[in-house]
């Protein structure tokens, strides 16, 4: 539930506190007071859109913050995938837009995209308003109503839906490649022959051009490699000779053993250096003809990266989509059958998930049907009959094949029509609360918020609707932003929420309220002043409830 409520420097509000608690509580206030900022600032804590219009003029910055409780596993999941702590339930949510029109978004102090907040939000917060209202016209709308009352997963479907749609993808390629194969068969038929004989080898290369410039460089090389010869034997007879001195000295005087040993590696070492080097002249013997094969091969290799791609390493990868394009065209009906298997399996595993799914559909269907023409009857509509059609597509789609339409008969008599052609108003804000009511429980969010449920209607439904939304609220947090009477003397908590000016400026204001400030409001709220007629009716009513 929404415990607390920061608000600062947001469109009319200067600086905001509040408690909220639970089971049912109302804001009232003028027209114009506020409650729709009210009710714009808890949609920025769930992840609503904005911009820098929002700042209260004069200001840097506009700051919200919320402070959740919640113990339901979802939400609690949802932080841990996250990796974001929440000790003992609490969830801080803080949102600050700045002039640069920039927002900043952390939830439990970790920043989180608004994408995840809008995410998390809905797991927290359901929020009810004519917006939403009118959103229940679209089909889309209403089948994930439908879905969520039938526990209808669709999880394994759409992973089937994406696999049906992958082959039909690759049957598609694979008749592509079939026909590009077969026009093209002649030449990449002559380019693999010359890339096969060309035995083209990643690093080859580098390693031709190194030899190549060994082999021009043969005979200074055996020049330079014959003298350090010549000079290292010199070399290595003097330090045979300075060795053997140093071990005959070493005999009367122990100290020089460190640079016996240290001569003895010295003279190891250049005899091994002259063999190495031995060994290195011997193999620099080369003739013309081995320079004009590495310069030829070369050539060779210069010449088919040039024509098929500019390197090695794509000449490569060409003639290897040129073996399996030519090997589809050598083999396209055996290949073109598997696909089209494949395919056939694949959309038949997917229209089998499709079923089923519209058979736990047609079981909710009826459930909800049943919900909700039972709490319209208690919301003063005890005629109005309520149908789920539901039609079969020709084809796929990422929700299954079925097509969902509320159909509705407000009145005994009346026609089954849809929603958008049939509801009124008021009636169409009972609707929409049965249809909350329904499908919401405590185990879906913490809270539910109605902006002007209450719209068009008034008298007994206007109690209806009160006691309706009263009921829910002993399951969770109930928060109706109202205009009328009925609705705000059944509530456990109310806030009024006011503007005032003060040095030129305007604010807006909410406090809880009881006592003789509530009758005072419930008065105004009955006749639009607090006449001693209306005041005495305001606690008539309070005292009722």
């Amino acid at each position: 539930m929404l415990e607390h409520l920061t608000v600062r420097n947001y469109v009319l509000i200067d600086s905001l506190d509040i408690n909220l608690r639970e089971g049912f509580s109302v804001l009232t206030g003028e027209t114009g007071s506020g409650k729709s900022i009210m009710l714009g600032a808890i949609s920025l804590l769930l992840g609503a859109k904005t911009d820098r219009s929002v700042i209260r003029a004069g200001s840097a910055s506009a700051e919200i913050a919320g402070v959740f409780y919640t113990e339901r596993p979802a939400v609690l999941s949802f932080l841990q995938e996250k990796g974001i702590v929440c000790e003992d339930g609490e969830i801080v949510i803080r949102r600050s837009i700045k002039e640069s029109g920039r927002s900043a978004y952390t939830v439990n102090g970790s920043p989180m995209t608004l994408h995840e907040g809008r995410a998390l939000g809905s797991l927290l917060v359901d929020i009810s308003s004519q917006n939403n209202q009118q959103s229940l016209m679209r089909p889309e709308v209403q089948l994930g109503m439908l879905d969520q009352i039938s526990d209808a997963d669709l999880s394994h479907y759409r992973a089937l839906y994406r696999k049906m749609k992958d082959a039909e993808k690759r049957e598609e390629e694979v008749r592509t490649l079939i026909e590009r194969s077969a026009e093209e068969s002649d030449y990449m038929r002559f380019a693999l022959s010359e890339l096969d004989s060309a035995a083209l080898a990643e690093g080859e290369e580098e390693e031709l051009r190194a030899r190549i410039r060994i082999m021009n460089a043969s005979e200074f090389l055996r020049a330079s490699i014959s003298s350090a010869i010549e000079e290292l034997k010199a070399a290595s007879s003097s330090l045979s000779d300075s060795y053997s001195t140093i071990r005959k000295a070493e005999k009367k005087d122990e100290g020089l053993s460190s640079l016996s040993e240290r001569l003895e590696s010295l003279d190891i070492e250049c005899s091994d250096i002259l063999l190495t080097l031995r060994s290195h002249l011997s193999s620099i013997d080369y003739s013309e003809s081995d320079l004009e094969d590495a310069n030829s091969r070369l050539s060779v290799i210069q010449r088919v990266k040039k024509k098929y791609g500019g390197t090695v390493e794509e000449a490569l990868r060409r003639r290897d989509e040129y073996r399996a394009k030519l090997s589809i065209a050598d083999d396209g009906e055996r290949a073109l059958d598997d696909a089209v298997r494949e395919l056939e399996k694949a959309r038949a595993d997917a229209m089998d998930e499709a079923l089923r799914i519209s058979e736990i559909r047609k079981r909710g269907a009826k459930k909800l049907e049943r919900s909700v023409e039972e709490r319209l009857g208690r919301l003063g509509m005890d005629k109005a009959v309520m149908r789920i059609s539901i039609e079969r597509r020709k084809v796929l789609t990422p929700d299954g094949l079925d097509i969902v339409s509320f159909l509705i008969a407000p009145n005994k008599g009346e026609k089954l029509s849809p929603l958008e052609s049939t509801a009124s108003g008021g009636e169409l804000s009972r609707i929409m609360l049965a249809l909350k009511t329904s499908i919401k429980s405590s185990e879906d969010v913490d809270t539910m918020l109605f902006d002007e449920i209450d719209a068009g209607i008034g008298g007994a439904v206007a109690s209806a609707v009160a006691d309706e939304l009263r009921s829910l609220s002993s399951r969770i947090q109930v928060i109706a932003i109202t205009h009328l009477p009925q609705l705000a003397v059944k509530a456990e908590s109310h806030f009024l929420v006011y503007k005032e000016e003060k040095d030129g400026r305007t604010s807006s204001h909410i406090n809880e309220i009881d006592g003789d400030e509530r009758v005072m409001e419930t008065a105004r709220l009955l006749s639009g002043e607090t006449s001693a007629i209306s005041l005495e009716h305001a606690r008539a009513l309070l005292e009722v409830q």
